[in-house]
This record gives structure tokens, sequence and C-alpha cells, in this order.
């Protein structure tokens, strides 16, 4: 397990604004000229979750590494309106995040959990803005909720929408940042304190946006029947309390019909975290057959 998320030098940061004002927070590391894999974070969080991936030198070696937080999360800003929350909106945030730092070619999109603004967003601007996809304990799409989400992570709605009980929702937030580790007594304080505190940087009211809004599947399905390369990894079924990854893997399949599939043995939901150097070596593995590439 990692023992700090200390951001390095070569971690390029910036704030880039859309055509609707909203601002998007945006983190790259390495070389521009090498295949991208774009990395975004799960439900209530921000890119700092993927502090250490970011600096990991096989995948430095080999790819540019970007990472940014969603509108509605994290650093990013937080619009106002439903509207602003559509799957163009997210499309053209992902578009402008490549702008940003010169990414012109396809690039992978390697996503944790709440996938789907990320995924029928990016599928507005077509399939072939795509190399492949990595779900990584993944709800894929939010019409899939009902069969992925987990008793546990379908009780946890009111704590973050709680705009009149402080209690719970400082308790709620507490036990979903501590349930994403298999471990969390091993895990540093200033890494588990830190994801515990990006979940309050969400607005209760807004939340419901990300949440209820409409979702347009079209183009992501279309990708996976023309066969995008997928890569699904889970953890343990019993110690991820956040997805059914049982489920998750089965839903995923059924619209994408070049996948692969793999389990992480003893991993939670934060699984890319507990276990990186199996994670990395997985999308190392997939993302150089999806560019067909060889490891320097």
């Amino acid at each position: 397990m990692p023992s700090s998320q200390a951001p390095p030098l070569v971690i390029a940061s910036k704030s880039v604004t859309l055509g609707d004002g909203t601002s998007v927070f945006v983190q790259a590391a390495g070389d521009s000229r090498r295949p991208t894999l774009v990395f975004v974070h799960g439900f209530a969080l921000s890119a700092l979750v993927w502090n250490d991936i970011m600096q990991d030198e096989s995948l430095l070696q080999n790819f540019h590494l970007v990472a940014y937080d969603m509108r509605g999360f994290g650093r990013s800003g937080k619009a106002d309106t439903l509207e602003e929350y559509s799957s163009l909106r997210f499309a053209q945030d992902f578009d402008a995040v490549m702008k940003a730092f010169n990414v012109s070619s396809p690039s992978i999109l390697v996503g944790w959990y709440t996938q789907e603004p990320r995924r029928c967003g990016v599928s507005r601007l077509g399939p072939e803005s795509l190399a492949g996809i990595v779900y990584v304990a993944a709800l894929p799409w939010l019409s899939a909720g009902a069969a992925v989400s987990t008793e546990w992570s379908a009780k946890q709605g009111p704590g973050f929408l709680a705009t009149d009980n402080p209690s719970l929702a400082v308790t709620t937030r507490m036990e979903f940042a501590t349930n994403l580790f298999s471990l969390p007594e091993k895990v540093p304080a200033e890494v588990l304190w830190s994801w515990f505190g990006t979940t309050f940087l969400q607005e209760p009211g807004k939340l419901m946006f990300l949440l209820g809004r409409d979702q347009d599947t079209t183009n992501l399905f279309e990708a996976g029947r023309k066969g995008l390369p997928v890569l699904v990894i889970n953890g343990e079924p019993s110690k991820d309390k956040h997805t059914n990854v049982v489920e998750s893997a089965r839903v995923i399949k059924e619209h994408f019909k070049n996948t692969k599939q793999w389990k992480v043995d003893g991993a939670s939901h934060a699984l890319f975290y507990e276990e990186k150097e199996e994670f990395v070596k997985q999308l190392l593995d997939f993302a150089m057959s999806a560019f067909n590439l060889k490891a320097i």
C-alpha cells in the first residue's frame, strides 16, 4: 500500500474555463507526445485519489497521464442548473481537458465507480474519441444503479443530501470514506482524511443534478457493439461495500463485446490504491494492447 499522497513536481495543474463559465480542474504528468490515459474519480471525490497512480514510473515511461475533477466535484465549478449537467456538457468538459494539454489522438479513459457522466458524456463526441475504457469497481451508467448498487451504498443518499442534520452529514461521509478500503487502519491519516475532506466539496442541492439527470448512452453502446476494447477491474465481491462487482461485470459485458475482466484478490473498492502494483500491471498490459505499443 502506498505510504504517501504528496504530489510530485512533475504534475502540472491548471483550471480550464468552459463555454458556460464553469471551470474544470485538471492535472497532467509525463510526455504529452505519448498516448494518453485519462483518470476520472468516483462519486463525491476528486482527482487527488489518483496521486499515487500519476507518479507511477512504469506508466509515465509509456504514457501521458491526465486526471481531472468532474464539474460539480472537488476543485471544479459547481453549475447551478440541471441543464449544465447534461451528457453534452460532460463531453465538452472532456474535450476541453484534452485540448488544455494538447491531446489530439484517442485516449483511454480510466474511471472509478460512478462513471456514467464521463462515459456517456464522452460518447457524445463519437466512438473515435476513445481507444479504450477501463471500468474500475464501476457503476457504468446510472440506469444500471438498481443492479449494481449494494444495499449499503443505497443507504448513503440521505446523509449526502442532508442540509439540516450536520451529524448525519459528517458520519455518512466518514463511513463512506472509511469503507472505500479493505484495511482503512493501514491507510495513512493524510490520505484517508484528504479523501474524507473532499466529500464535503459538493453542495447537496447540486448533487441532485448529477444523480437525477437524463443520460444518453447511444454512442457508448454503439462503440461497445463495434468492439471498443474494455477492461473491467474489480476487487473481491465480499469486500467491496460500494459496488456489486458481479452485477457490474455482467451489465458491462452485455454492451461491450470486446471485454476483458480481472479480479484483484483481497481488494476492496479503492483497489487501485490498496493493490496498486497489480492494478498498474493490468492497466499497463491493457493500454499497451489497445494502443498497439511495446513497453519502453
